[in-house]
């Protein structure tokens, strides 16, 4: 099962600067989400748990906060 990332919400991750990265468990697709029209106090996990894979559609997805590389701007 997957380690949640406790209590981290969009706000954070702002306050950070980390993107917020989707994984799929089962495929291994990744994908950065954008979070502009997110509320600040909007939990990470939570978000996964409504979201699917578009490539092959499992529900086995996890967020997780990606830092940018300060070279290339890249997680």
């Amino acid at each position: 099962m997957k380690t949640p990332i406790p209590d981290l919400t969009i706000g954070d991750l702002v306050v950070t600067g980390d993107r917020l990265g989707l994984y799929c468990d089962a495929c291994g697709r990744f994908r950065y989400m954008k979070t502009d029209g997110l509320p600040g106090s909007l939990n990470i996990n939570g978000i996964a748990t409504r979201l699917t894979c578009i490539r092959c559609w499992s529900e086995d997805v996890a967020t997780r906060p990606v830092r940018r590389d300060a070279r290339t701007g890249y997680g």
